[in-house]
């Protein structure tokens, strides 16, 4: 699947409780032999158009009262059409201590790229840890006792896929979701490029700092980061967008 650096969203939501950081300066790197390690269940609905397949590592800190989580699995097109976007859940029970809860979901709305059928793409940046705390407050299900000898299970769901021709398969519960992120996130865009256009670079930069939870405009953000220190990076990066999602407007309104 090919890719505009600048563009590419592949975004992770880490939902579970007692989650200290999804990715905190990648800080954990142990030899992944030497890490316990469990199968990832597929417990899609039959005839999903995505196939996930892999595995979870994990490793307890004790001194750090933390447990670190690495997911290794990847995500592919079994379907005969092109996918703009997907989402699964991934979530991990059984055995003792924490337990991954976890939401990926997948947007190329902005960048004109396409999942293509039989092609497979990464779930998460494998070098990275998930820190969720080992031993919380009495009263947790969980507090007693962690034995990393009792492995817990790891299962995935896929929820929501929406195809190139604007088609939906799953939970269309995700599509408004979907489709107000893409919305908030133009409305952004379009708003930076004004105050760009009436206040000039100062008044862009500021407006650019602010945090948003707009996950294609963060990315833009994090990659520009380390460019030019003026706003030309950034604007580029914009400009593309708006560019792309005025080609692909057919994903505004699914199909049925």
């Amino acid at each position: 699947m090919s890719a505009s650096p600048l563009l590419v969203i592949a975004l992770t939501l880490t939902i579970a409780p007692n989650v200290l950081s999804a990715q905190e300066g990648c800080g954990d790197h142990a030899a992944q032999q030497d890490l316990a390690r469990s199968n990832i269940r597929d417990r899609s609905p039959h005839r999903s158009p995505i196939h996930i397949d892999g595995y979870v590592t994990f490793r307890d800190n004790t001194a750090e009262n933390i447990r670190y989580f690495w997911v290794h699995a990847s995500a592919k097109n079994a379907s005969k059409k092109g996918i703009a976007a997907w989402s699964a859940s991934l979530e991990t029970a059984g055995g003792s201590g924490p337990a991954l809860n976890l939401r990926e979901s997948h947007d190329f709305f902005f960048t004109g790229d396409v999942l293509a059928p039989n092609e497979s793409e990464g779930i998460r940046d494998q070098s990275c840890p998930i820190r969720l705390v080992l031993r919380p407050s009495n009263g947790n299900r969980y507090a007693e006792t962690v034995d990393a000898n009792i492995l817990p299970n790891a299962f995935v769901r896929v929820q929501f896929v929406q195809f190139t021709d604007g088609s939906i398969w799953g939970d269309r519960d995700q599509v408004a979701k979907l489709q107000l992120e893409r919305h908030e996130t133009l409305d952004k865009v379009k708003s930076l490029q004004q105050v760009y256009s009436e206040q000039g670079e100062k008044a862009f930069m500021d407006a650019l700092a602010e945090p948003t939870a707009l996950p294609c405009f963060e990315r833009i953000k994090t990659l520009c980061r380390n460019e030019n220190p003026d706003s030309s990076c950034a604007r580029k990066g914009i400009a593309e967008m708006l560019t792309i999602a005025a080609q692909r407007r057919k994903l505004e309104g699914p199909a049925n």
